[in-house]
């Protein structure tokens, strides 16, 4: 079997439900407020409507694997009770999905996390596993 040309799995990071709420931008593109549906150490599912997903992606064609649609997603988590982080990642869209004529998931995949992000949403999925 070529393991070269197999796709990495995903689904190895439990995910978490989230109600989060993430500021995601294209390039130089408008900032668009989105909620994220869930997170796990390797990305996040976005919930959105059609007209925001038009925003966060105008004038895009359709997601290839090989040829990544980028977007910057700046989010905060808590990180004690009183405090939140802010995160930025540069993620690559792994897919949309429609759910409905007005509802979309978008599927991301964590590209670089700044400063020490991938720590924070680590022990932020923890917790959130333990308190479940």
């Amino acid at each position: 079997m070529d393991t070269g040309s197999t796709k990495k799995n995903l689904r190895h990071y439990t995910r978490i439900r989230a109600q989060l709420v993430a500021s995601v931008q294209k390039g130089e593109e408008t900032i668009v407020k989105v909620d994220i549906a869930n997170l796990s150490r390797a990305g996040m599912m976005l919930a959105c409507n059609n007209s925001t997903l038009n925003e966060m992606l105008p004038n895009t064609s359709a997601i290839i694997p090989r040829k990544p649609v980028q977007l910057t997603v700046q989010f905060t988590i808590p990180v004690v009770a009183t405090q939140t982080v802010m995160i930025k990642a540069l993620c690559n869209i792994v897919y949309t999905r429609r759910l409905s004529r007005d509802s979309f998931q978008v599927g991301l995949e964590f590209d670089s996390v700044e400063n020490n992000g991938y720590s924070y949403i680590d022990r932020y999925i923890d917790a959130q596993q333990q308190a479940g």
